[in-house]
């Protein structure tokens, strides 16, 4: 297979290369970045030069900004499928164009909004009885019983991400991958609002979608502050937001969004708590390369325990895997719908931009 990489910044580093590195041995991996090259990657001159090559993959990662100019370039090769990172556009005027080139059904099978969270995917699988055989058991219990969107009361879904504290007494970003200080500096758009709620609505999503539920998406955001906990001001289309709470309905679901890139040294809490109508708790727990699914029952408890990394997961049913029948078009559209609101809430937030 050859995989060609626009953009080889920290997710291609931390993310796909060790990924790709244990689930293929013969992958052909090319890729363009204007500013640096890396081992065990082809560099092309141009990306002219690496959207000629008869590539099985295009995998867009460069900042959010570019993905789409990048997108529009890449939809005129002959390449079959365009993966575009998290998250799929940054600004509401990029969201109508997108919108309009996916309303034609050739470009809509061709392209993949890329959210690693939507390969979590075992709650839906144990409620529809079809959990992976990776998912090793850590308890004994009776067969756990199926249920629907009808079934669901409301759904919770958290990512509080540890940080460091400096020698001012100031939080600052730890690497997702490596734990390793993050020496980026954070701006609007790239705040949590964007930037990681878009990991959770894809993970929720993904699972109302599995049990039956529609499409549509309600939320407001409370709470926002940034790094330092002080308010976003109207206005500021600088500061990223380092809190937020969003709150509203997904396929007509109660729903709750805990999103914090500063929770604390130690601090860790990633994933979703689904609450059924006859008092079952479903939760999907994650800590760096190990998972857990719980499901709790009248006080008694399941739980399975899955190893290796969220992106091997994701990449393997994603990247690598055969192309659906039907194309990735509705998870590209819930991607594109989840990104367009979190736009409008940084405008409803900030004002008008």
């Amino acid at each position: 297979m050859k995989i060609g990489f626009v953009g080889l910044g920290a997710v291609v580093q931390t993310a796909y290369l060790p990924a790709l590195s244990v689930l293929v041995e013969d992958a052909e991996i090319w890729g363009f970045d204007p500013v640096q090259t890396l081992p065990g990657v082809i560099s092309t001159p141009s990306l002219e030069a690496l959207l000629a090559l008869p590539l099985d993959r295009l995998v867009i990662a460069t900042p959010s900004l570019l993905h789409l100019p990048v997108l529009e370039q890449a939809l005129a090769s002959a390449i079959p499928l365009i993966l575009v990172e998290k998250p799929v556009v940054a600004s509401l005027a990029q969201h109508g164009r997108l919108r309009a080139l996916l309303a034609d059904p050739a470009v809509a099978g061709r392209v993949l909004a890329l959210d690693h969270w939507m390969a979590r995917i075992a709650v839906q699988q144990l409620l529809c009885g079809e959990l992976d055989d990776g998912w090793q058991p850590l308890t004994d219990g009776a067969r756990v019983r199926p249920a629907t969107i009808q079934d669901v009361a409301e759904v919770e879904g958290f990512l509080l991400e540890p940080c460091g504290i400096d020698a001012e007494g100031h939080p600052f970003a730890l690497n997702f991958a490596t734990g390793e200080p993050d020496q980026r500096t954070f701006h609007h758009p790239d705040g949590v609002i964007l930037d990681i709620g878009t990991h959770v609505l894809a993970m929720i999503r993904e699972l109302l979608v599995a049990l039956g539920g529609d499409d549509s998406l309600h939320l407001a955001a409370e709470g926002v502050s940034d790094r330092l906990g002080r308010p976003i001001e109207r206005g500021d289309l600088s500061t990223a937001e380092g809190r937020a709470c969003l709150r509203g309905e997904a396929a007509g679901v109660p729903l709750t969004l805990w999103l914090d890139k500063y929770a604390g040294p130690g601090v860790e809490k990633k994933g979703l708590s689904l609450l059924l109508k006859d008092g079952r708790r479903l939760e999907l727990l994650r800590s760096g390369n190990q998972a857990w699914l719980h499901h709790h029952e009248h006080g008694l408890l399941q739980s399975w325990q899955l190893e290796g990394s969220l992106y091997r997961h994701c990449i393997a049913q994603t990247l690598l895997a055969p192309i659906p029948v039907a194309g990735w078009g509705g998870a590209t559209a819930r991607r594109l719908r989840e990104v367009g609101l979190l736009l409008g809430l940084q405008q409803d937030l900030r004002g008008p931009h």
